[in-house]
């Protein structure tokens, strides 16, 4: 188990999670303040 390959897969996913999350969060707050 390479210790580069672990960091590039676990950044990988935490950007593929943080996308639609980040635009959860922004939609939620755009309804908030209408």
């Amino acid at each position: 188990m390479n210790f580069e390959i672990i960091l590039q897969l676990t950044s990988l996913v935490f950007i593929v999670a943080a996308g639609p999350l980040v635009i959860v969060l922004l939609s939620t707050q755009t309804d908030n303040g209408l």
